[in-house]
């Protein structure tokens, strides 16, 4: 077997190809709408594909890792054959990623909210005429930028020699520190300047520049746009995942109620979700008569948040007020997940602590105060090859909880932009595919952090070598990444996150009664 080939790699990809399957299937069987079962089986497969991408692109990662150091540390990677083909898995992972962010998942969404009236060929026809448009423009502007700034300057110092025959060597006459001039006689060499001296000499600075593959711009591209949502989304959820989760720990229900109490309960719900209905029909009325202003849109979104925290107690209710055939069941149940909250938080801590003290010591300070996490990685490998590939991947997949969270607690709370929620058993396709998409779009940046933050870890591997010698010098981005300007609007919005949660505390959010709620 020739070096570096790794067959176990080659099994592993297979049953976490297969995995991933099994996880998305599952998702979308626990959180699909009732009224999309047994239908929608296009928006279906659709979603199946695209968590199932998202989770090959994260896990790509330590694969790719493992790839490159089953390769000996004295053989050039050229020398090896490796099991895995990882450069070009990275860019059909990216290619893949974009043609799903950008045309299949719009096209699907548009097929699924089209007029219900219409015959299957005209949705399909709909569809395709919308998302046509929608490629045409994003061709047409993907097109533009990669023939006129599709390059990579890397910065070289240009250093010049003549010649000169052997016997100059033991001429005493001839400076050792000047260069020889070039383009002069052999025979007569002249001998100035110091551009030849790299190390003391007046070296010139110049940049070279190159014209980078079409695939690697795409995923420049794709990464640049999930930043912009990864930042923010991210900079939200490394603050706000471990304190929901542990506030939710320390807000658990310590006892069951009566059945007399459960019934006194329900019905005060019965009655606020009467409420509610009757405001949202004057809501509908006056979007007929006097149409969608200023006053109505807040109306409106204080109504929705009525509804969601009239939610919220019923799923608090149905908790302390367990039902079935065995509630004793149900409800250790429910005492042991509010535990694994505990506990899970608890990790959350220690890992979002972990990714900012990375990402200040080895990142912003240059050059790196210490490796830390890359150290901690390598000496799980001495210990155990899969112990570190598998800290890697927990670290890498944090990422995209972290994101999800964030963006939950984002566009839902403080109402900046709408969201589609996930909700088991009431989540609709189009929903799924908006959040399919979201999840798509965070990975390739989140990917791009790991290969930043755990550089000296996945040295030689392919991603490291796209991300770090060439979307870092891309013309026309390279100083976002360089500068890290994605990284510190990062950091802006955890230290904003931190303080808004500290200041609101658990107990801020004001409930106001329905009737406030429309007030005209």
């Amino acid at each position: 077997m020739s070096a570096g080939y790794n067959w176990f790699l080659i099994i592993i990809a297979v049953i976490i190809s297969i995995l991933a399957i099994g996880v998305a299937l599952y998702l979308l069987v626990a959180f699909q709408h009732p009224e999309d079962k047994n239908q929608a089986w296009f928006p279906k497969i659709v979603v199946i594909f695209g968590i199932s991408l998202a989770i090959w692109t994260v896990l790509l990662f330590p694969l790719d890792v493992a790839n490159r150091k089953s390769c000996p540390a004295d053989l050039s990677v050229t020398a090896c054959q490796l099991a895995i083909p990882a450069a070009k898995l990275w860019e059909a992972c990216y290619i893949m990623n974009a043609i799903m962010v950008f045309f299949l998942i719009p096209f699907t969404m548009f097929y699924y909210e089209a007029d219900s009236e219409m015959s299957m060929s005209q949705r399909w026809i709909s569809a395709g005429m919308w998302e046509f448009a929608t490629a045409v423009v994003i061709g047409l502007i993907l097109g533009i930028c990669y023939a006129l700034v599709g390059y990579v300057e890397y910065p070289i110092m240009g250093m010049s020699s003549g010649l000169a025959p052997l016997k100059a060597i033991n001429d005493t006459s001839v400076p050792l520190d000047r260069c020889i001039v070039p383009g002069v006689s052999l025979t007569s060499p002249v001998y100035a300047g110091r551009l030849c001296d790299a190390i003391n000499g007046n070296v010139v600075i110049e940049n070279w520049k190159q014209r980078v593959t079409f695939p690697v711009y795409v995923i420049a591209m794709s990464t640049t746009a999930g930043w912009t949502l990864f930042m923010v989304f991210a900079g939200v959820g490394f603050v706000a995942l471990p304190m929901d989760m542990i506030r939710q720990f320390l807000g658990r229900p310590r006892s069951t109620i009566s059945r007399s109490e459960y019934i006194q309960k329900a019905k005060r719900l019965g009655i606020r979700a009467r409420e509610i209905k009757d405001l949202a029909t004057k809501l509908r009325k006056e979007d007929r008569e006097m149409g969608r202003g200023r006053k109505w849109r807040k109306n409106f979104r204080m109504l929705n948040s009525q509804l969601a925290a009239l939610e919220e107690d019923e799923t608090a209710l149905e908790l302390v007020f367990p039902q079935g055939e065995d509630p004793d069941y149900m409800w250790a149940v429910t005492v042991i997940l509010f535990w694994l909250k505990g506990l899970f938080g608890c990790i959350s801590v220690v890992l979002s602590l972990a990714w900012l003290i990375q990402t200040v010591l080895y990142i912003f300070v240059y050059p790196p105060i210490t490796p830390f996490l890359n150290d901690l990685f390598t000496k799980l490998d001495s210990a155990f090859p899969l112990f570190g590939t598998v800290a890697f991947a927990i670290f890498c997949f944090y990422l995209i909880a972290v994101t999800i969270k964030g963006c939950m607690k984002v566009g839902l709370n403080l109402l900046i932009f709408t969201i589609h929620p996930m909700k088991a058993g009431a989540t609709l396709m189009s929903s799924f595919l908006f959040n399919v998409a979201l999840v798509l779009l965070a990975t390739t940046a989140a990917i791009q952090f790991c290969a930043q933050a755990f550089a000296l870890y996945a040295n030689g591997s392919a991603i490291g070598n796209i991300f770090g010698n060439q979307i870092l010098h891309l013309v026309g981005i390279k100083y976002l990444y360089q500068l890290h300007v994605f990284l510190y609007a990062m950091f802006s919005f955890v230290g904003l996150t931190i303080v808004y949660l500290f200041m609101r505390g658990p107990d801020a959010w004001k409930r106001y009664k329905v009737e406030d709620a429309y007030a005209m």
